[in-house]
């Protein structure tokens, strides 16, 4: 716990860093755009393929499957907990997608690789593509309203492609050379600070006293802070499935993307938020 504050921490210094530095001059928040899409396009599918260099074992397969089986478990019933939640409070579709979906690439890595060890990343890794598979599907038709997301959308997004490149190399075991993994694993090195940094940067051009005012964005914090880990733990105590994996650490890497922030889609909750700007797609 100690070592998960510290972290913590010293990732919320980052973005401080970040929203000093766009409201003393020093940089602009419409700079932050570049460093988003060098995140999105460069360091997060560098640090996914990394997370996948390891050896095949059936230890890795069965906890794969776990993760995965854990992962769409919980996206379906959150869809289901947001839907009934949307209709409830006239949540619109932004909102929506603010409370079911987490900061599960930024803010994950860092935290799972200093926390469990680098090795538990692959775990999380697991969780995230489950959730960008949503994202890309689910979460765009949420957000930009579309009816329709074709299949070439989803599976050409970098973060799948990424994915998909990740477990052909693992399952076929492709093991890249050792220059391209540290060069792979200093880009991944950067996802935490660089988010943050992002974070705070468009923080700075907000208006952050009017959140405090704002009943959706209080209902978006404690809906995805509270109530949504508090209903998933009622379902995972309720199935048993806890019992059944009693001594499996990575379902405690799991377990982590439920208490974390919502993504930082959230910056689309803005009246002119687009889901075709970097920042909105920043995931």
């Amino acid at each position: 716990m100690p070592l998960l504050f510290s972290q913590l921490s010293s990732l919320l210094l980052i973005a401080i860093i970040g929203y000093a530095a766009v409201k003393k001059g020093i940089m602009k928040a419409s700079e932050c755009k570049p460093i988003s899409t060098l995140l999105i396009y460069v360091i997060i599918p560098s640090s996914i393929i990394k997370a996948l260099q390891l050896p095949l074992s059936e230890e890795k397969v069965h906890g794969f499957g776990i993760a995965v089986i854990f992962a769409i478990a919980v996206h379906l019933f959150w869809l289901v907990l947001t839907t009934f939640l949307g209709k409830a409070t006239s949540l619109d579709g932004t909102a929506r997608a603010s409370l079911m979906y987490t900061n599960s690439g930024n803010l994950i890595f860092p935290l799972v690789a200093s926390v469990f060890g680098e090795e538990y990343v692959f775990y999380a890794c697991m969780y995230n593509a489950v959730q960008q598979f949503f994202i890309w599907t689910h979460g765009m038709v949420l957000m930009s309203g579309e009816r329709r997301v074709t299949l070439r959308q989803v599976l050409l997004n970098i973060n799948i492609l990424s994915v998909a490149i990740g477990m052909t190399l693992f399952f076929f075991q492709i093991i890249l050379p050792p220059i391209i993994q540290n060069t792979m694993g200093m880009l991944a090195s950067m996802i935490g600070p660089l988010s943050m940094l992002v974070t705070g940067m468009v923080m700075a051009e907000k208006d952050l006293s009017g959140l405090f005012h704002s009943a959706k964005v209080w209902l978006i914090c404690i809906g995805r802070l509270f109530l949504f880990p508090f209903f998933v733990t009622l379902l995972v105590l309720a199935t048993g499935f806890l019992k059944a994996h009693p001594e499996e650490l990575f379902l405690s890497v799991s377990y982590t993307h439920l208490t974390l922030p919502t993504s930082d889609l959230a910056g689309c909750l803005r009246p002119s938020g687009n889901a075709a700007d970097p920042i909105c797609r920043h995931v």
